[in-house]
């Protein structure tokens, strides 16, 4: 047990003290703070850039559907704001006048003209023409602003009062979903989503980034010759076990920092968004218990234990960094077809496709996790899934440590398959 401690501790201390260990530490922070509060502050500044007063509107409905549409983009009847130009045609002044709104456009005179006929009060049809440095909501809102007017024209051709029709087209549905688990909690539908998929994705890029640390650690030992020297004094298991656990506290450490530092930005969002003028509703986490935390702590480590075991094989049989790039790729492969199930997973978290790749090993330290965001799971499933993850990391470990033993004593021409698994059944 000495040995494996001095291994672990010095895959350990030798990483945590590197500087590019505390630079992508502290970079962690400033990305979830860019994803996080970065596309309102966009969407909001995007939409703020639409000068409206700028825009023309072209009214060939004869009906005097522009003005309507025009006082709908300025905020209405009661807004102070200046209204688009509108210009009214007839089918012979139509062609030439859009003619020179295009050539406005392409000098960027005018953000966009809106172009009304017949058919646009008929059925709805607009013709939109934006500038090529136009933000794409100018068209957003154009639409809006139509779908409101001609709404209202079509049902004051009913005989329905206009105060009445004013109503009737701003009145919308904001629905608030709320998902009831088996145990009677509740909470937000969006924001077990939005933190069940936070969970999977994180995973994911620890898994895959300190499983590559792991690889490139075996093979830079293996070309280098260190690994002669170490096996002299220290049993193969027990020297790729302390690799694997010394880089796995590693990244347990970043990853907690991340985790923690992302969930003050969530409790804080609200209040940072109004520091740069934007309104935004708070996003209240989802409670989370030892219930929780222990399965999901279960996943991550046993998850990390088995793909780092399968890279250490990996780069324990290759004599290069350029041919453990090309043997990862089925490791790599696993581990981003579990990240192309998370849509099926997520439409119907208890569904058969959902619980069948969160029971297989190599899938379910990604999906399980994203289950247990979304809802409860069913204790049989959560107890098979990681008896399952459990064996197969294990005997991964054991795999990988017979290879290691052989496979590091081993250059020149890459082994086949065969000697492979001949050297994991003999290894003993």
């Amino acid at each position: 047990m000495g040995k494996l401690f001095a291994v672990i501790e010095r895959e350990f201390m030798e990483r945590v003290r590197s500087k590019w260990f505390v630079l992508t530490t502290l970079f962690g922070p400033f990305l979830f703070a860019g994803l996080t509060i970065g596309p309102p502050i966009l969407a909001f500044r995007s939409a703020r850039a639409v000068d409206v007063s700028r825009m023309v509107i072209v009214d060939a409905t004869q009906v005097g559907a522009g003005n309507g549409v025009a006082t709908e983009l300025a905020g209405g009847l009661t807004s102070a704001a200046t209204p688009p130009t509108v210009i009214a045609v007839n089918a012979e002044t139509r062609t030439p006048v859009v003619d020179s709104l295009r050539a406005l456009l392409a000098a960027d005179r005018i953000p966009a003209a809106v172009i009304l006929d017949d058919s646009s009060v008929a059925s709805g049809a607009v013709r939109v023409l934006l500038a090529g440095g136009a933000p794409l909501a100018t068209s957003e809102r154009v639409q809006r602003a139509a779908e409101r007017e001609l709404l209202r024209r079509q049902i004051a051709t009913t005989g329905i009062d206009v105060a009445v029709a004013e109503r009737i087209t701003r009145f919308s549905v904001s629905a608030k979903v709320e998902r009831v688990l088996r145990d009677g909690r509740s909470g937000s539908a969006q924001v077990n989503i939005i933190f069940g998929a936070g969970v999977a994705v994180l995973l994911y890029i620890v898994i895959v980034l300190y499983g590559q640390i792991v690889l490139r650690g075996v093979t830079e030992e293996k070309q280098s010759r260190v690994s002669e020297l170490l096996l002299a004094s220290v049993p193969p298991r027990v020297l790729l076990s302390g690799k694997v656990l010394g880089i796995g506290g590693v990244a347990l450490l970043q990853l907690g920092f991340w985790t923690s530092s992302l969930l003050v930005l969530m409790a804080n969002r609200e209040k940072l968004l109004a520091a740069f003028g934007v309104a935004g509703g708070s996003m209240a986490l989802p409670t989370i218990g030892a219930a929780e935390l222990v399965p999901l702590f279960a996943y991550f480590t046993l998850g990390y234990v088995l793909y780092a075991a399968l890279f250490a094989a990996v780069g324990s049989i290759v004599s290069s960094e350029q041919e453990a790039q090309q043997a990862q790729t089925p490791v790599i492969m696993l581990l981003v077809g579990s990240m192309a199930l998370l849509q099926p997973a997520l439409a119907d978290p208890d569904g058969p496709i959902a619980r069948a790749i969160s029971i297989v090993p190599f899938s379910s330290p990604i999906l399980m996790p994203l289950r247990l965001g979304l809802g409860s799971v069913p204790a049989a499933d959560l107890a098979m899934s990681l008896s399952l993850l459990s064996l197969t990391a294990v005997g991964a470990m054991v795999a990988a440590g017979r290879l290691y033993r052989t496979a590091m004593l081993m250059y020149g021409k890459r082994p086949s398959l065969a000697e492979v698994f001949r050297w994991i059944r003999n290894a003993d």
